[in-house]
């Protein structure tokens, strides 16, 4: 689906109304909707227009990634001890109206909701919908499925927001008061609902999983049903759900099982290779019968060449330099007790978390314990090379639902709705973590593993917790997974005092961590790349330093990276600081206070709603 965005450019010229500000709306479009949804190609192109406003910063260094932030597993890089109204307040849990990046996202949702219901609108009043035209109708499943993933994120972030299902005209009364999250969740469940069975499967859409199918549909109706059953933030700084939440936890059981009932996927048996077909621009193939192929994803954005921030602002680290990849960093890092979390013969963990980088020469340097990065993306893996002066606009697709992510969802709503692990949910989890250890493994860390967990609801739930963190991590899906089970402020919490407590170990060489290395020693092997001595262990004895206590001393000796020693201050004793600042807004070290994570209504929008929305509670 690379050809999506060109053709958004003309659209958006031609058939819409422009948006700069929430839904403030200019010129009328010189075609009429009768004109534009008569025929399949022009109703195309005015889907596309929403595609389209995945292209904008909004989306790609924003919400599809750095609004994740912080959590267990993944933190974003707060470099002080103060706000700088930007995107580092988010991770920090400290946005205020005047934030540029909730700006921003706002009116790119808002924007995109309201394309979403012009196509609507014209796809139901056009004739080709009305005589069944099924391209009519999977294009009204796009639309539908596109309106619903911006409120999904609206939702989680902002809680109950302004909810338009028509598209604005000149007159319109553009300022709504904000609406129950439980009704707005409700009404796009049943709107998914509606429209699925007459959607087409990916491998009958052109660009198969680059644009939303039948597979997502299902998926995306799980995902939100869990949400609407799950736990939020209200204003009262309370953390609750709603007492029909089973309801729609079932309603997610159901999904999960209808996908995996009427098209079920064989997981590519390489977990690297899923994310390495993205880089390449490997044409998803959604087939079961093709083992090789992405038959993981269900939808992933699409990014044409020059356009998207991918392997940009998170991935593995490439420093610029002569060299013809360009540079890009992370925004995202990884935990180093998420790092340690992983059995050490889970394939999924230098899969998921990187411990090098590269420099300009394109030579391996390990990272430091604060900037662990998702390793699921790297520019180097490019099959052309996009040019030394290059960083944003990798090319590279964003995966939004993978099979596996269903599979996970299918066995924490059995094992909800039976008050313990079916034979449906043990199995579900079993082939999740088939694909993650060696064949040879697979007794000891599948099925032994499975049964040691599956003696009652909370075992296996906590089970399911760890696995999806292993799973997904750095997917951006964490944070939102942590809200519904209401556990954001007891991982958060847990995170700290295990990140210091690392810190401690690693100086008094004593305790639960001391096991662990205080430093990582390495070799540089003749291509470049590194190979690490104790990734898993401290030494007792240290190895021979290369260049110690001279330089050109020891020539086939060991380099030294800081590893857990990062995570303290020697002198003061405290906590590191990327630990004090990363998670500054919340404070409670018992992990009971719910996570300050919503995030307040632009100030703008604010001003010009003629007092219809206010920023009330949530300690704003």
């Amino acid at each position: 689906m690379k050809k999506i965005f060109r053709y958004s450019a003309i659209v958006v010229a031609l058939f819409f109304t422009s948006c700069e500000d929430y839904l403030t709306t200019t010129s009328p479009s010189s075609f009429t909707q009768d004109y534009i949804f008569s025929s399949e190609t022009d109703a195309t192109r005015a889907v596309n227009a929403i595609y389209a406003l995945f292209n904008q910063d909004a989306y790609t260094s924003r919400l599809s990634n750095n609004f994740m932030g912080n959590t267990d597993i993944e933190m974003g890089g707060a470099s002080s001890s103060a706000g700088d109204n930007g995107r580092r307040d988010i991770w920090t849990f400290e946005a205020r109206e005047q934030n540029s990046d909730v700006r921003v996202v706002w009116n790119n949702a808002y924007m995109a909701i309201n394309r979403a219901n012009e196509a609507i609108e014209g796809i139901e009043a056009s004739q080709l919908y009305k005589d069944g035209n099924p391209m009519m109708q999977q294009l009204l499943g796009e639309a539908k499925g596109l309106r619903a993933f911006w409120y999904y994120y609206l939702v989680n972030l902002w809680g109950d927001v302004p909810f338009f299902v028509t598209a604005t005209k000149a007159g319109d009364d553009f300022y709504k008061p904000r609406t129950s999250r439980y009704e707005i969740l409700s009404y796009i469940i049943q709107d998914l609902i509606g429209v699925e069975p007459n959607m087409m499967w990916a491998e009958q859409v052109p660009f198969g999983v680059e644009r939303m199918n039948r597979e997502f549909i299902m998926g995306l109706i799980a995902r939100i049903a869990l949400t609407r059953g799950g736990y939020s933030l209200h204003p009262d700084m309370t953390m609750k759900r709603n007492d029909d939440y089973l309801e729609y936890y079932q309603i997610a059981n159901t999904y999960t099982k209808k996908l995996r009932d009427l098209k079920p996927h064989i997981l590519n048996p390489s977990f690297a290779q899923v994310f390495r077909n993205q880089a390449v621009l490997t044409a998803p193939e959604n087939a079961p019968a093709v083992p090789t192929s992405q038959a993981d994803i269900l939808y992933e954005v699409a990014f044409h060449p020059g356009f998207g921030d991918v392997a940009w602002n998170h991935g593995i680290k490439v420093d610029a330099g002569t060299h013809p990849y360009g540079s890009g960093s992370n925004y995202t890092s990884l935990t180093v007790n998420y790092y340690y979390s992983f059995d050490t013969l889970d394939t999924r963990q230098d899969v998921t978390a990187s411990l090098i980088y590269y420099d300009k020469e394109l030579l391996q340097q390990p990272v430091a314990v604060s900037s662990i990065a998702p390793g699921k993306w790297n520019r180097l893996w490019l099959k052309t090379p996009p040019g030394p002066a290059t960083a944003k606009g990798t090319g590279i697709n964003w995966p939004v639902m993978r099979y596996a992510d269903v599979l996970l969802m299918l066995a924490e709503t059995d094992n909800e709705l039976n008050g313990g692990p079916t034979a449906d949910a043990i199995e579900a989890l079993k082939k999740v973590r088939r694909r993650a250890f060696p064949e040879s493994t697979w007794p000891a860390k599948v099925d032994q593993y499975v049964a040691s967990v599956s003696g009652s609801k909370d075992a296996f739930f906590d089970a399911l917790v760890d696995e999806r963190a292993w799973e997904l991590g750095a997917e951006a899906i964490r944070k939102y997974d942590l809200i519904r089970w209401n556990l954001y402020g007891d991982k958060v919490a847990e995170t700290k005092e295990t990140l210091y407590q690392m810190g401690l170990d690693a100086l008094n060489q004593t305790g639960q961590y001391a096991y662990l290395p205080r430093y990582l020693y390495y070799k540089r092997n003749p291509d470049g790349t590194i190979t690490f001595l104790n990734k898993y262990r401290s030494l007792a004895v240290a190895p021979p330093l290369k260049d110690s206590p001279n330089v050109g001393d020891n020539p086939d000796g060991y380099s030294r990276q800081t590893w857990l020693l990062g995570n303290i201050n020697s002198t003061t004793m405290e906590p590191a600081n990327y630990i004090l600042y990363n998670w500054r807004g919340y404070q409670d070290p018992s992990g009971q206070a719910p996570v300050p994570y919503i995030l307040p209504i632009p100030s703008e929008t604010v001003l010009n709603s003629q007092g219809v929305l206010r920023n009330d509670g949530y300690n704003f």
